[in-house]
C-alpha cells in the first residue's frame, strides 16, 4: 500500500486517482499519521440502498419504518385544481 501526503496528493489528484482506478490502495496522510484512504471501487462492498439503511439503522443513526405502505394510485385529475376550488370559495 502507497502513502501520500495531503499537499502532494492535492497536487497530482489525477495521477493518485489512476493508481487507484488500476487496484492500487493508498493511505492519505496528513501531518505524518494515516487520515484516508483511496480505494478503488471494485474494492467496496456492494451496498445497497436495504444495506445503507440497515447499517444506519443498527447504528441508531436512523428508525425505520415499522410496517411498509402500499404505493399511492394516482389521482383522476379530470375536475378542477384544488387552488382554482380554493379561490372561487374565497368570492
Amino acid at each position: 500500500m502507497s502513502h501520500v501526503s495531503t499537499r502532494l496528493l492535492k497536487n497530482e489528484l489525477s495521477a493518485w486517482v489512476h493508481r487507484a482506478e488500476r487496484g492500487e490502495r493508498i493511505t492519505i496522510l496528513r501531518d505524518g499519521r494515516p487520515v484516508a484512504a483511496l480505494v478503488p471501487l471494485s474494492d467496496l462492498p456492494n451496498r445497497t440502498q436495504q444495506n445503507v439503511l440497515a447499517e444506519l439503522s443498527s447504528r441508531g443513526g436512523v428508525r425505520l419504518p415499522l410496517a411498509t405502505f402500499p404505493a399511492l394510485e394516482p389521482i383522476d385529475s379530470a375536475g378542477p385544481s384544488a387552488s382554482s376550488m380554493v379561490s372561487e370559495d374565497r368570492r
